[in-house]
């Protein structure tokens, strides 16, 4: 069993650099180690892991080594959302953005709240993720090539070599992006998530590769409570500045979480108000009050978005008499 917590140690990462804060019996004890596995093995042994809780922010590849060296120790570890940072800093009035400044307040974050415990990805999640992450980006440089020689289709007797590297390129970048797609694909002794990309495809207007998605990214979605938290996650949640007769900006969803989800789900949307009943029936009720298309077809997404959590935890397939969500 491990021991009950009483130092939670607040860790700024950076590409090069982490800053690390606790309280200790002088008052604030502060650590500066080299971002390498090396350097924080070392200063982990030194410091010891037992009674400790290690909370750092989502900084992407930066933060990697460090999740790597705590999880292989047996470390309590916590990786946050920097928006909780940043409200628990507004929170405690501070003045000052600096590293000593971040790192305090992920202490304090961690001392004043309940945070769930970061679980590793398994060896194939992890390569499916940083697939998926390469898949995006891939995608987008695909999308630039078509425009650039879509481009040159206008111009008067174009230059034959430029078009030629453009489409050299092009087709280069379309060959990875194939065999990164099949990197998506769950293989045949994945059981589980085999089954949660068949759970989820039962839904109608869901397809394939959005399922595959969804598993890369969240796997079972053990990591949230509520289709409600899920939506929220994912950027789905709708979001308002109002206070008495003020309203700063237009409602609108928070846009959190990945911009390739969303763009996955508004495709899904718009098959699901023609083709499914449930979804269908949500766009034409907010059409006929009066909601523009934009705001009724963000509601579907949201739909789906808690339809797809509602199967995948239930073990169920999707069924519109039955499923309420």
């Amino acid at each position: 069993m491990q021991a009950p917590t009483h130092i939670y140690v607040g860790i700024d990462v950076s590409k090069d650099e982490l800053v690390i804060l606790h309280p200790g019996p002088k008052g604030w004890e502060k650590f500066l180690v080299f971002n390498s596995v090396s350097a924080i093995s070392n200063w982990l042994q030194a410091l010891g892991v037992e009674g400790k809780h290690f909370i750092l922010e989502a900084t992407g590849p930066y933060s990697q080594r460090l999740i790597h060296v705590l999880i292989s120790v047996g470390a309590k570890v916590s990786v946050v959302n920097p928006a909780q940072s940043r409200a628990m800093a507004k929170a405690l009035l501070k003045t000052n953005k600096n590293d000593d400044q971040d790192a305090q307040t992920l202490s304090i974050l961690g001392e004043k709240l309940s945070l769930n415990l970061y679980k590793m990805p398994n060896e194939t999640q992890k390569k499916r993720k940083e697939a998926f992450s390469a898949l995006a980006s891939l995608q987008k440089q695909e999308q630039q090539l078509k425009n650039q020689l879509h481009a040159f289709s206008y111009h008067v007797m174009p230059n034959p070599v430029a078009v030629k590297a453009l489409e050299d390129v092009l087709k280069s970048v379309q060959d990875a992006i194939q065999d990164l797609e099949k990197e998506l694909t769950p293989e045949q002794d994945e059981e589980e998530a085999q089954r949660t990309v068949e759970l989820i495809v039962s839904i109608k207007s869901v397809g394939l590769k959005t399922a595959e998605a969804f598993v890369t990214l969240f796997g079972n979605f053990q990591h949230f409570k509520t289709a409600k938290e899920f939506a929220k996650f994912i950027g789905l949640s709708p979001t308002e500045f109002i206070s008495g007769s003020s309203v700063r900006g237009r409602r609108s969803i928070t846009k959190n979480g990945s911009s390739k989800i969303r763009a996955l789900l508004f495709n899904c949307a718009r098959s699901a108000i023609r083709y499914n009943p449930q979804c269908k029936a949500l766009f034409e009720r907010l059409r006929e009050k009066s909601k523009n298309g934009k705001l009724a077809l963000t509601a579907v997404m949201h739909k789906l978005a808690r339809l797809i959590f509602g199967v995948v935890r239930s073990g169920r397939r999707y069924d519109p008499n039955f499923v309420k969500i």
